[in-house]
């Protein structure tokens, strides 16, 4: 087979699938915008786990107080964090929210999920019927809970959909850009298919009966993996997962070359983990295999000629402006133009990414610790 043809092959298969992806996203935004009910923010409890240390949380711990303002927040912070105190009294003094309470509590043991553990704690403190959980880097727009809320009937648990705004750094610039890429076009259509058998952590909320019934966060927290563990306990119980197309911003402040691709290995473990209880042709194709036909596309182009090598450029800047008018379809903003070279070029380095996290998959550093795996367990950090 000529460089010609391999190269012909793989554009008609990115465009084809891309194209797919999208009309099956858009027919679940469609689907979704249909949806009129909304429930009582009163009646959720928002729990945070906040860790201290990066520029922005205070601003998102402010932002999801004045969103949310009938609802309660929990907020779940490490005894030996400063900072992270620190962020919260601001927060607190700087919206005078009526319903928020800071937990304040040892720093949770090595050889456990520091989330989960401050997670299970807080859910001993939840009154209402709806608890959330929404990560300390996340915010949510006004109206979210109460839309999120009407969605979380009976058994169900419901997760936002992330996209990312954090453009202080180039590093951040590349985490954005790899989330904004993929996030509509990979969480979206396999909504649609009714393929979603995870939520993705920044944002979910359930019913707190439910939760308890199983067993709350206390029965996942050796897991790494606190996303997908949490929607085992729903699926294994017979419930079901929702996955919402409600946007939720991310801000997470991306300090430099090795943060950035310890966070990147780090979701690649997590993803590698996902997928081997997971993987399914319909997955294999509308996920897998889209978000690593970028590389062998340029590639195969440059073996060809200087048109291919256009050719594939032209496609790579097509498929961003068109995933950047589905984020302002869901959002109702557009993201940066220049955003777009952060996200040809997040998606050109995930190849690396998914090797990394297959050549030492038991080792991932989780913000100041460094955790080994015993599959989905921590064993040690």
């Amino acid at each position: 087979m000529t460089a010609a043809i391999v190269f012909g092959v793989l554009a008609v298969s990115f465009v084809g699938l891309d194209l797919v992806r999208r009309g099956l996203a858009l027919r679940e935004i469609a689907a979704q915008a249909r949806l009129t009910a909304v429930g009582d923010e009163t009646a959720v409890t928002v729990l945070q786990p906040i860790l201290g240390g990066d520029p922005a949380l205070q601003g998102c711990l402010e932002a999801n107080l004045r969103h949310a303002p009938a609802a309660r927040f929990l907020w779940l912070v490490d005894d030996d964090d400063a900072a992270g105190q620190a962020a919260a009294r601001q927060a607190l003094a700087a919206t005078s929210h009526p319903a928020t309470t800071v937990v304040i509590a040892p720093r949770p043991p090595a050889g456990l999920n520091p989330k989960s553990v401050k997670l299970a704690a807080g859910l001993d403190h939840v009154a209402t019927a709806f608890v959330a959980v929404l990560d300390d880097d996340t915010i949510l727009p006004p109206g979210a809970l109460g839309r999120v809320a009407a969605q979380a009937g009976p058994g169900v648990l419901v997760t936002g959909l992330p996209l990312y705004a954090a453009r202080a750094t180039l590093s951040s610039r590349l985490v954005t850009g790899f989330v904004n890429a993929s996030s509509a076009l990979t969480y979206l259509p396999a909504a649609r298919l009714g393929l979603a058998r995870t939520i993705n952590g920044m944002f979910s909320l359930m019913r707190t009966a439910d939760l308890r019934a199983r067993g709350g966060f206390a029965r996942i927290v050796h897991e790494v993996t606190d996303d997908y563990a949490l929607a085992r306990l729903f699926l294994d119980a017979g419930g079901r997962i929702v996955q919402s197309s409600q946007p939720v911003t991310v801000i997470t402040t991306v300090q430099g070359a090795r943060h950035w691709f310890a966070l990147m290995r780090r979701w690649m473990v997590f993803a590698r983990l996902y997928l081997r209880d997971n993987l399914s042709p319909g997955i294999a194709l509308l996920v897998v295999l889209p978000e690593f036909l970028v590389l062998p596309l340029l590639l195969a182009s440059l073996c060809v000629s200087a048109s291919a090598v256009a050719v594939a450029i032209v496609l790579l800047v097509a498929k961003a402006l068109a995933t950047r008018a589905l984020v302002r379809r869901l959002t109702g903003r557009a993201t940066p133009l220049s955003d777009i070279p952060f996200e040809i070029a997040a998606e050109l380095l995930l190849p690396l990414h998914a090797l990394s996290a297959s050549l030492l998959p038991h080792r991932i550093r989780w913000r100041d610790r460094a955790i080994t795996l015993e599959g989905r367990r921590i064993v040690d950090g």
